[in-house]
């Protein structure tokens, strides 16, 4: 299952596809749903290892403020989120589907061990 999962979440991040609008023609991404979901699963995540394979934060993500979640790319299966936490000096990225569900979360040192660069 790990495998599989990491296998998506590699093959989400290699196809990337036109800024911000849906290819199949239902108009933009709600940009603010998508920047909530990333934030609201940042703070989840302090309380709960949810499966992601940052695994639970430390409680410095719960004060994270909004502008510290910008959107990096739109790929085909997402949107990615760049997350900068000041306060301890770690940055997430997060996958979060078109519909605003948080797909995965990553370190951003580990993304670009797995990815070969960052964004």
């Amino acid at each position: 299952m790990k495998t599989l999962s990491k296998l998506a979440v590699i093959s989400t991040f290699l196809f990337t596809t036109s800024v911000f609008a849906h290819g199949d023609g239902h108009g933009e991404v709600d940009k603010k749903k998508i920047l909530q979901a990333a934030q609201t699963s940042a703070k989840a995540l302090t309380f709960k290892d949810k499966g992601m394979s940052v695994g639970k934060l430390d409680g410095s993500w719960n004060k994270v403020a909004k502008d510290n979640f910008t959107i990096v790319e739109e790929t085909r299966d997402g949107i990615l989120v760049k997350a900068t936490n000041a306060q301890n000096h770690q940055t997430l990225l997060f996958m979060v589907s078109k519909a605003g569900k948080v797909m995965e979360v990553k370190d951003e040192k580990m993304f670009k061990h797995e990815h070969g660069h960052a964004h």
